[in-house]
């Protein structure tokens, strides 16, 4: 909020989850295994039964949890300017 070098990020962030929630997703991954609990899925993988890397919801509710998490970033920051 208030980057005079990027006064349109938030928007961007904001357009960003629309997109990302708007994608199909089967098999969810990221950059770092902690997005998708890499470990706990490979066991399953191994331990056999049904791919546990095809989790539609697992990136839905990733998407929803980050979005949640910058909403809240996003009002905390414009209460500190309110404060100003």
């Amino acid at each position: 909020m208030n980057n005079a070098r990027y006064p349109e990020i938030a928007d961007d962030y904001a357009r960003g989850f629309r997109v990302l929630k708007s994608l199909s997703c089967d098999v969810f991954l990221g950059a770092h295994g902690g997005y998708y609990d890499l470990e706990g899925k490979y066991a399953r993988l191994r331990a056999g039964g049904a791919n546990p890397y095809l989790d539609s919801e697992g990136y839905k509710d990733y998407v929803a949890e980050r979005e949640q998490a910058f909403v809240a970033e996003l009002q905390k920051q414009a209460a500190a300017v309110k404060k100003q």
